[in-house]
């Protein structure tokens, strides 16, 4: 199982610190608020940076919390458009310890950014979960609502 986990950070590592021909942005870092995240899962308050950015994509790593759980997250985020309304997916593994146990979750998610300026975001949309966990396997799809802070 560990080394099935090995191959997309493999991916993502070689994805993320390759050459690139676009602009880098100056916004790397992301706080989200609110009721889950398509990039941090099962948070409350999470925390992005983004390794690497291109006008339509961004390698990310961080994490997030909830009241008595916690997740580290590495994934990729593609928008299918971008504007002041933003459509985009992102596909990520993550890391998730909580009082149940721990365990490995890889979500899918679909998302909807609303920019009030270029700075903040409302995002809402839908997200895939699978949590592969010490005890028992879980899978479901969660909704999220929340707010992003991009410096």
């Amino acid at each position: 199982m560990k080394r099935l986990l090995l191959i997309p950070l493999v991916l993502f590592v070689g994805l993320a610190f390759g050459q690139s021909n676009k602009a880098e942005k100056s916004t790397k870092h992301n706080i989200s608020i609110g009721i889950f995240d398509d990039r941090t899962g099962l948070s409350l308050v999470g925390y992005t940076y983004n390794v690497r950015q291109t006008d339509m994509d961004e390698f990310f790593i961080g994490g997030g919390t909830m009241l008595l759980a916690y997740t580290g997250t590495v994934g990729w985020k593609h928008y299918y458009k971008k504007s002041k309304l933003s459509i985009s997916s992102v596909v990520c593994g993550q890391y998730v310890e909580h009082l149940g146990g721990r365990g490995v979750m890889p979500t899918i998610s679909l998302t909807l950014e609303y920019n009030l300026t270029n700075r903040i975001q409302v995002k809402l949309g839908g997200m895939g979960v699978m949590l592969l966990g010490e005890t028992s396997d879980n899978f479901g799809a969660l909704p999220f609502v929340g707010l992003n802070f991009r410096f």
